[in-house]
């Protein structure tokens, strides 16, 4: 009578195919631990803030300009304050946060249509 077999086997009895994801699971979990270790040892660089306008869109008598507002930085920046336009027609907003290596937009209302010479600023930020 024919035994089934569960494909080659190696020196020691067991499927290669065991011995291959073994060895592939221990790569994973030493990979998962320096990144781990990696992660705790360094420190995260500091909120890295810019902005720039995406559009500008009428609405009514004014203008809507959307602005990018993008963090390089590691770390998340709280309360983040964006000022646009030109005195004394300046307008301002304030992001609730800007996720570390992220994106987020906000809308300032100005009198004008903003070109790309209208100015942009960050103007502050706390750590959350």
């Amino acid at each position: 009578m024919a035994t089934k077999g569960k494909g080659p086997k190696s020196d020691t009895g067991r499927p290669v195919l065991e011995w291959i994801m073994g060895a592939l699971g221990l790569a994973l979990t030493l990979a998962a631990v320096g990144l781990v270790l990696r992660d705790a040892h360094s420190r995260p660089s500091p909120p890295s803030l810019e902005v720039r306008m995406v559009e500008a869109r009428p609405m009514g008598d004014q203008w809507v300009a959307e602005v990018e507002v993008s963090n390089r930085g590691d770390a998340t920046a709280a309360s983040v304050a964006v000022e646009g336009g030109t005195a004394p027609d300046v307008a301002s907003a304030t992001l609730d946060y800007a996720p570390g290596h992220g994106r987020e937009r906000l809308s300032l209302v100005l009198p004008a249509r903003p070109g790309p010479d209208t100015p942009f600023r960050i103007r502050g930020w706390s750590e959350p």
